[in-house]
């Protein structure tokens, strides 16, 4: 109940500009394992194979580490939710240019085309016929850009129907 709160604040916070982030120089395999560490209850209580995939592990970001291990968990725990047990849940970080691509695929249930275009936004949910009971409130994923955007990055999310869903972000290092 206090991470849902605290996750309402930031939202909150984010669309009034009010949301204080703290860059500092981190390593990108600090912010990895933290949100992994914190996803990991679930994802071992759902039996999910994760895989963790990083192209230079003393890569460098400027950003707030907190946040941005923030992102990667409300991406983390997105996948275990909508993935079935003993799913494959696969993060991987590459660098592409200036920018710093982390991507988080699952072989979950997917998104509909027609959900695609809210899937951002605060409190949008898919249709509760397809969602899990450990569905959530439609607030992560409009966090997740929200955060993104204040670090100078973007997110985008592609499925091409169930068992394809393809959440990432690229953030500025």
């Amino acid at each position: 109940m206090a991470l849902l709160l605290d996750d309402l604040l930031d939202v909150a916070r984010i669309t009034q500009d009010k949301l204080n982030i703290k860059k500092e120089r981190v390593t990108l395999a600090s912010v990895v394992e933290a949100a992994v560490e914190a996803a990991r209850p679930l994802i071992e209580r759902k039996q999910h194979v994760l895989s963790v995939m990083l192209a230079d592990p003393t890569a460098l970001l400027d950003g707030d580490p907190t946040r941005l291990s923030q992102v990667l968990l409300n991406l983390l725990t997105n996948a275990a939710k909508y993935t079935d047990a003993g799913g494959k849940i696969e993060l991987r970080c590459e660098t592409e240019g200036d920018m710093m691509r982390i991507a988080v695929k699952d072989n979950g249930i997917g998104i509909a085309a027609e959900a695609m275009p809210r899937i951002f936004l605060m409190f949008s949910q898919m249709d509760k016929s397809v969602t899990r009971s450990e569905g959530g409130l439609g607030i992560g994923l409009s966090l997740v850009k929200g955060i993104t955007e204040l670090h100078g990055g973007r997110v985008d999310i592609a499925s091409e129907g169930p068992a394809t869903l393809v959440n990432s972000c690229s953030i500025c290092p």
